[in-house]
């Protein structure tokens, strides 16, 4: 049902985006509006922010096909809500959007996609709560104990592994050379690894006189133990709050303000597709605009 136009929908944003983008809103808005369940105030609420997306931050062009395609749906959810309330409301969001591209491109429903939920990754580590880390590694009072902190330490900031990747390494899986440290991570996301040089010396060390079917980690271990890091974590001297998964996201955000090249780390990071790293970018510092410039103006292609 159409809403009389003294309650038209104004939106809160910059009036001269809305007098640009306006117009192709209001009938994307009224023409889905038949084809679903919802009100046109609920679909503007939705239509709006992906279409202001699109065009002044993806740079699209104002048409259907283009704003309101699944891609482009998916992309803005990923990408354009990353600060947008929770997950619940994004998820509310994206369902509105889909059913306006199902009304609008005549196309049949979008498939099932994966829910939101269990998609945020963790907030990396600072610089300090690096030191601190490093600090409680050599602070163990073993060198057993020390040299299974520093590895861990090594295996995640250094390596970007998950918790269950760190626990079924074997020193046969670490291979060091004049050129490094590399890892090979077997399993689901089969893949070789270069450590970030800063870990490289923990790794080597542990590598020298140990046999390759010894564990990386803990070496005494029976094997199949999920809550092997969080139990030597809980046992060790010092307390500190020490997760898998923030140190995976560290690795993720040097190697994105480093300007890794994307394919590499795509492949050293076990991802299929770039958009997997969308989730990352809210904690990757802006570079200063010298910066900014240099890596623009030097980039080298790869010879062919």
């Amino acid at each position: 049902m159409r809403f009389d136009e003294e309650e038209a929908y104004v939106p809160q944003m910059n009036a001269a985006y809305w007098s640009h983008i306006g117009d192709f809103v209001r009938a994307a808005v009224v023409d889905a509006a038949p084809g679903t369940v919802y009100s046109e105030r609920e679909l503007y609420a939705a239509a709006t922010p992906l279409t202001l997306w699109a065009w002044q931050t993806a740079a699209m062009p104002l048409e259907r096909d283009v704003i309101f395609a699944v891609r482009t749906i998916e992309r803005f959810t990923a990408v354009g809500l990353s600060h947008y309330g929770s997950k619940a409301s994004r998820n509310t969001l994206r369902s509105r959007l889909l059913r306006i591209s199902e009304a609008l491109l005549d196309a049949e429903a979008p498939p099932v996609l994966r829910p939101l939920g269990g998609s945020d990754p963790s907030a990396p580590y600072t610089a300090r709560d690096v030191v601190t880390l490093k600090s409680w590694a050599i602070a163990q009072t073993t060198a057993e104990r020390r040299s299974n902190a520093e590895s861990l330490l090594a295996l995640g900031l250094g390596a970007g592994l998950a918790g269950r990747e760190i626990v079924n390494l074997t020193i046969g899986d670490i291979r060091a050379d004049h050129d490094g440290v590399l890892i090979t991570v077997r399993g689901e996301r089969a893949r070789v690894v270069p450590v970030l040089r800063e870990w490289e010396r923990a790794l080597a060390e542990r590598v020298d006189g140990c046999q390759d079917e010894t564990w990386a980690f803990r070496e005494q271990h029976a094997g199949a133990n999920r809550n092997l890091i969080t139990d030597f974590v809980s046992r060790a001297e010092g307390k500190i709050r020490l997760q898998a998964r923030r140190m995976h996201s560290t690795w993720i955000v040097q190697h994105l303000e480093a300007g890794t090249p994307l394919v590499p780390l795509m492949r050293a990071a076990g991802l299929q597709s770039p958009e997997a790293l969308d989730r990352f970018l809210r904690f990757v510092r802006e570079p200063d605009a010298t910066y900014f410039r240099n890596a623009l103006r030097d980039a080298v292609a790869i010879p062919r």
